[in-house]
């Protein structure tokens, strides 16, 4: 599974935020890639994908939270995602 974070750069504090939530979901489950998005290097990706703030977070490519989630909400999609994995 690959979870990516939206982000402005080390001086964004929102997306230290979610970069700090996906590391802490990640901790629990050792099948999570992260990866960061930097918004000038993946403008025309997330243009695509209608993403315009940083701190969004993608799981598998497709967008979950257009804003900063809480940490129940982001472990929730990833325990649907691993469901889903499962499944197919």
């Amino acid at each position: 599974m690959l979870i990516e974070v939206v982000s402005a750069g080390p001086g964004c504090s929102i997306c230290q935020k979610a970069l700090s939530l996906v590391k802490q979901v990640a901790a629990e489950f050792s099948q999570i890639e992260i990866r960061e998005l930097h918004v000038v290097e993946q403008f025309e990706r997330l243009q695509e994908l209608n993403i315009f703030s940083a701190g969004a977070i993608l799981i598998n490519g497709k967008t979950e939270f257009g804003s900063l989630p809480k940490l129940s909400e982001l472990r929730e999609r990833v325990y649907a995602w691993l469901d889903y994995e499962e499944d197919h």
